[in-house]
């Protein structure tokens, strides 16, 4: 049944490039048509007299603006210049690097579990990471991380309870 349809298309198709070929060489052969307006239709031809004749200096209109302006721009304001002096640089805080992965009590003291994704920690209270990063406190949910060359502190959440 499939291939029945596959045939009848092919015939369709077939059948179409042939009508448009038959079509083209019908335009082809078709030579100009000359059309005559009825009797009834008066037609007078134009004839120009020296009256009609207009100097095209004086047929030019005058300009009416001599810049030409953006009509659709948005009108600006003009701002007086205030001099600002620049604030001093302050040092910008780096990105905490690691991860906070897990915590454990040993011996009474609360060690945490960290990663970089390149390598692991486990730091406890005054733990020094990568000579950049010093362990301030660590407490139940949070561990308090000083970064050294900036003196500034982040804030990164243990988890729950213990």
């Amino acid at each position: 049944m499939q291939s029945i349809k596959n045939y009848l298309v092919w015939i369709g198709l077939g059948i179409t490039l042939l009508m448009v070929y038959w079509i083209e060489q019908q335009e082809d052969d078709i030579e100009a048509v000359e059309v005559k307006a009825p009797e009834s239709v008066q037609v007078q031809t134009f004839q120009m007299t020296q009256n009609d004749v207009v100097d095209e200096d004086i047929q030019l209109r005058n300009r009416i603006i001599e810049t030409p302006k953006n009509l659709f721009a948005v009108p600006q304001i003009a701002e007086p210049e205030i001099a600002v002096d620049p604030l001093p640089a302050q040092p910008v805080m780096p990105a905490n690097p690691y991860i906070y992965v897990g915590k454990l009590i040993e011996d009474g003291e609360m060690r945490v579990f960290l990663t970089n994704g390149r390598k692991n920690y486990v730091v406890k209270t005054g733990d020094t990471l990568e000579d950049t990063w010093q362990v301030k406190s660590i407490e139940s949910t949070e561990m308090i991380l000083v970064n050294l060359p900036t003196q500034t502190q982040v804030s990164v959440k243990i988890g729950a309870l213990l």
